[in-house]
């Protein structure tokens, strides 16, 4: 058999690049519905409902979301993208030249992906699972903005850690459903109101509701609507509260304890958790001096009455050594 010469070989790769540099360029002038849909197909991949997959396919909505992430933030940001899927969002954040890290869960998506950002040195692919990311010491020194569609079965514990953050990020653009963005923006009495809405309360300045995307703007279609927020964190939310590291902390375990018998009063609530070692009679002490009156539950009180409640334990000593 004749073996092909080392020019034969250069040439086969070369028309290899150039049929391949000719998909991106067809699929990148493809309208996003038309383009997923080859992606597809091209890749055999069926979105995954384990990973709460629906691809955004509404060009509008993913040039709008790419926008709000540009005006909000500035030109040496970070730009960080959380669940790439098939790239919605990745071409609008990577079109003007901005820095942009694009993290995938889904092994499967991340050859689409790399093939998709060829034309873009801007843009580093990750495949990794984004709720083992450190992202508070990801490119240390950096601000970032985080942008992103999060997946339906983890968007609470992605919520609270991208708040967590907010010290570092001029800006958070994420697609929720419509029943968590509504629990975002809950106050006391409300029946959303809970755990999520105290700590956007704490975290956040503002939630700025950008866009309603109905089932129609994903593929597949999901049963909910839902909604593209754009979250502005506080520089110090502990500075913002008055409050130390071990009170800030506090803080957290004691909203979770508020919360987590939601029929009971918040006397009893705290008391039978297992987040805070406090005995009723320690926490009759400090309502009292706080003047909260404990046969009220936890969804009646905001995040300042939670404050002024972990500043009297802290005062009176209550949880001394607990920590």
């Amino acid at each position: 058999m004749k073996r092909a010469s080392n020019s034969e070989a250069s040439g086969n790769e070369c028309e290899a690049s150039a049929q391949q540099a000719a998909e991106v360029e067809k699929l990148l002038k493809m309208p996003l519905r038309a383009r997923t849909r080859r992606l597809l197909g091209l890749f055999d991949l069926r979105p995954r409902k384990s990973l709460s997959q629906n691809f955004l396919i509404d060009d509008a909505a993913a040039d709008a979301l790419a926008q709000a992430a540009n005006e909000h933030s500035n030109p040496d940001t970070l730009m960080i993208e959380i669940g790439a899927g098939l790239g919605a969002l990745t071409v609008p954040l990577a079109n003007p030249g901005r820095e942009l890290v694009a993290f995938e869960t889904d092994k499967h998506l991340i050859p689409p992906l790399q093939l998709l950002t060829e034309p873009f040195p801007n843009v580093a692919v990750r495949h990794c699972d984004i709720t083992e990311e450190d992202l508070g010491n990801f490119a240390p020194g950096r601000r970032l903005a985080v942008v992103g569609n999060l997946p339906y079965h983890i968007t609470g514990l992605l919520l609270r850690a991208l708040m967590e953050i907010g010290h570092r990020c001029d800006i958070l653009i994420v697609t929720v459903q419509t029943e968590v963005a509504e629990r975002l923006v809950a106050g006391p009495g409300d029946e959303q109101y809970g755990v999520l809405s105290v700590f956007a309360d704490y975290y956040l300045e503002c939630i700025e509701t950008l866009r309603r995307l109905g089932p129609g703007a994903f593929l597949p279609r999901p049963d909910v609507d839902s909604l593209a927020l754009a979250l502005q964190p506080r520089p110090d939310p502990a500075e913002a509260a008055g409050l130390n590291s071990q009170q800030e902390e506090l803080l957290f375990r004691t909203i979770k304890a508020a919360f987590a018998h939601r029929r009971k009063t918040l006397r009893n609530s705290i008391a039978m958790s297992h987040h805070l070692d406090i005995t009723k009679s320690e926490l009759d002490e400090a309502l009292a001096d706080t003047g909260i009156d404990g046969g009220r539950r936890g969804e009646e009180l905001d995040v300042q009455d939670f404050v002024r409640l972990v500043v009297t334990i802290d005062k009176l000593g209550t949880l001394e050594g607990y920590f």
